[in-house]
């Protein structure tokens, strides 16, 4: 993904501006690995493989996202108007 794609993204559900938080860059500054986020709904949206992973809640599949948020330093919280858990930043 690039960051040119990444400007013109928002968030599928509310359509706000989404946060990202870049992990892995290739390249000529394409993103391999990172992290988008709203700051209104509270939901997060990983990239993967170069590819924004943005599906609503009811497909997405906290099992196999949880391993990847982990490595990247990231817990899941249960939110209280979703049932799709949001995102901490872990404090150590």
């Amino acid at each position: 993904m690039t960051k040119e794609l990444l400007e013109k993204l928002c968030c599928p559900i509310d359509k706000h501006d989404l946060d990202a938080n870049i992990i892995n860059e290739g390249e000529g500054g394409e993103i391999l690995e990172g992290l988008l986020s709203c700051p209104e709904c509270n939901r997060y949206f990983p990239v993967i493989y170069g590819i924004p992973i943005l599906i609503p809640d009811e497909y997405r599949d906290e099992s196999m996202e949880k391993p990847l948020l982990k490595k990247w330093g990231y817990e899941l919280t249960e939110g209280e108007d979703s049932e799709l858990p949001l995102l901490e930043e872990k404090t150590e």
